[in-house]
């Protein structure tokens, strides 16, 4: 199944990066990369918050696996 851009309608989870905890590993832009882009100094930033339902499976899986614990999921 292919999945969907940004451009989907958005879920209820909102997702954000601790830019002060971020090392820039890029477990999250690997795992997700419709969620998570680098910035200039290659530390991750969100493209955005507000998380479309089909990546929610996506988004848990980089916060699981990020290195630094610096992502956090609202619901």
């Amino acid at each position: 199944m292919a999945r969907e851009g940004l451009s989907a309608a958005s879920g209820r989870v909102k997702v954000r990066v601790e830019s002060d905890r971020c090392q820039g590993h890029g477990q999250c832009n690997l795992l997700c990369p419709e969620v998570f882009q680098f910035d200039d100094q290659g530390f991750a930033r969100i493209v955005d918050e507000r998380v479309p339902p089909h990546l929610e499976d996506d988004v848990e899986r980089a916060v699981s696996n990020c290195p630094e614990l610096a992502i956090r999921v609202e619901r």
